[in-house]
């Protein structure tokens, strides 16, 4: 009974029978269904205030980089009075102050 049943499957083995069409069709179909879909990304065009960000980092860097320049700038052209108090404190003796930006009426004044 044994040889008999190892004959059969030596049988079976050497004979190759290929797919029919039809059942390759369906194994393709499903196939292709069950394939993962590519996600496309949409990528909002960058203007060039995003690219400055990006250059420094990001728009918080940026926002940072930005509030400095703005306060340097109002030290500098306002030189408040609390300023040279607060230099001669810690330098522990008087700071002169240069002038860099005088006023219109010292340009014209007749020396």
């Amino acid at each position: 009974m044994m040889d008999d049943l190892d004959d059969l499957f030596a049988g079976a083995s050497r004979a190759l029978v290929p797919p029919s069409d039809a059942l390759m069709a369906r194994v393709m179909a499903d196939a292709a269904a069950l394939q993962v879909r590519p996600v496309v990304a949409v990528v909002p065009r960058a203007g060039w205030l995003a690219g400055l960000a990006a250059l420094f980092g990001g728009a918080g860097s940026l926002v940072g980089v930005g509030s400095a320049a703005v306060a340097g700038l109002f030290f500098g052209f306002v030189q408040p009075e609390g300023m040279g108090a607060v230099a001669e404190m810690w330098a522990g003796s008087a700071v002169d102050q240069v002038d860099l930006m005088p006023q219109l009426d010292v340009l014209l004044a007749e020396e």
